[in-house]
Formats: C-alpha cells, structure tokens, sequence
C-alpha cells in the first residue's frame, strides 16, 4: 500500500478557538494535498458554541481547498466518536487531533513523513521519548502514566514508550479492522496494542502534551483505571478475535505489507 491523503478526525465536545487554531495549524503546516479532509464528530453534548467554531473552521479549510465536514456521531463516548470518524474517513490514512490541541497537531509534518516511508506500519508520537513531555501535568500523574507504560511493555514483549495517547497515523483499513470493545478513552489502548499483537511496526517520535486550557479533562486520573481491562484482553486474546467478523487478521497484514 501507499500513504495517499490523511483525514484528520477531530472529536468536539466543548471546544471552541482551539478548534479554529488547531485546523489552521494543519493547513498552515502541510500541503493541501496531503489532507484529504477534516471531519468534525459532534454528539447531542456538543456545546451550541463550538458549532459557530467549527463552521469557522470550514470556511478555513475550504478556502485552502480541503474539505471540513461535520459527522453526528452513532456510537457513544470518545470511543465512539472515533469509531464513527475511521468509518467515514476517504484518506488512506487517519489521524485523530483532539481540538483543545493536546495531541500535538505540529507533530503532524513528522507523522506524515513517517507514513509515506513506511505506509503500512503506525506512525505515532509518544510523550516519553527524548524530547517529548508534559504540560500542565501533575508529578503524581506523570509517576503513574510512568509505571504504566513500563508495565505494558512487559505485558507485550515490546520496547514502545507511549501506549495510551491517541496520537498516531493509521493506515485506514487497520483503524477500521480493530474489532474495538471500548466506548470510553481506553479505545486509545486498543489502537495500540491490538496492531502491536499483529505484527504492526511502529515508528516513534517525540511530542508534548498540553493539558487544554479551555475546561478540565474529560479523562480525569481515577478513570485511568479502566485501562486495565483491555490490556488485558487483548493481551490473551485470540487474534481472529481483535479484527472485526469477516476480517481474515493474516489478509489483513498482508495487505498493509503490499
């Protein structure tokens, strides 16, 4: 396979200028033909403000020539959102930028190159690299992120610094074969873990993340918990059973190996 486009999925709940600057960012960084689209997921709970940023940023993008669509959202949660974005996605690679700008949209240029070096493999940035880093975390937090990464590595046999950000290009068959089983922010694990079971390569870089600064998180610490129960299951599970019904796993990889 080859990286062709990307669409970029951007999950809006209550975001409102970030969204503005975060499509900007893109389009100021990278080609117009390297983005295939943006897709706005909005739900019942989206604030009525944040649809006056999003047409905003349409009319942004539209005047670079990349279209900005806006997706309601079929399934429940954050998870749910993305779920809906890769099934709607037309790029041949997908990238999900949370508009309160955490997930690094600046690192895009990198992840982009990354894909079409190595457009079957997973492109992704990680906070632990040298380099990378955190905003506006709590020490604690940190010294927990920490042990959990190192505990995933051991659970999957793997060396990789940065298990639960959701801040990764994916090739889109891959987002759309993952059989997913979390609603909630967990679904970023299974993102990870589930190609680490298959085979998938991964390419690192280093990124920082900024807690946003418009409202609290919506993952907060206790939450952080739940992440056991995919890795996990993932971990034993068989892998016909991480992709999809109908999904044959080996074709699967075959194909992003082509």
């Amino acid at each position: 396979m080859k990286f062709e486009s990307v669409s970029i999925i951007l999950p809006t709940l209550k975001e409102t200028g970030s969204f503005v600057q975060a499509v900007s960012m893109i389009l100021d960084m990278n080609p117009p033909e390297d983005i295939k689209e943006f897709i706005a997921v909005v739900c019942d709970r989206t604030n009525p403000e944040s649809f006056k940023y999003i047409e905003e940023g349409k009319k942004i993008a539209e005047a670079a020539g990349v279209p900005l669509k806006l997706l309601y959202q079929t399934h429940p949660f954050f998870g749910g959102a993305m779920r809906d974005g890769f099934d709607a996605a037309e790029g041949s690679h997908i990238c999900v930028v949370t508009p309160d700008l955490d997930t690094a949209p600046e690192k895009l240029p990198e992840l982009i190159a990354l894909a079409k070096q190595y457009p079957g493999d997973i492109a992704i940035a990680s906070r632990w690299k040298k380099g990378g880093g955190f905003g506006n975390y709590s020490k604690f937090k940190m010294i927990w992120n920490f042990a959990a990464q190192k505990f995933l590595d051991v659970l999957y046999f793997t060396t990789l610094s940065d298990f639960t950000w959701s801040n990764q290009l994916t090739p889109a068959i891959l987002a759309r074969a993952i059989n997913y089983q979390e609603e909630k922010h967990p679904m970023s694990l299974e993102r990870v873990v589930v190609p680490l079971r298959l085979g998938i390569r991964f390419h690192e870089i280093p990124a920082k993340i900024q807690m946003p600064e418009e409202g609290e998180s919506v993952n907060p610490l206790h939450a952080n918990f739940v992440y056991l129960r995919p890795a996990f299951r993932c971990r034993f599970a068989k892998k016909k059973d991480l992709v999809r019904p109908g999904i044959d796993w080996r074709d699967l990889v075959k194909q992003l190996q082509s």
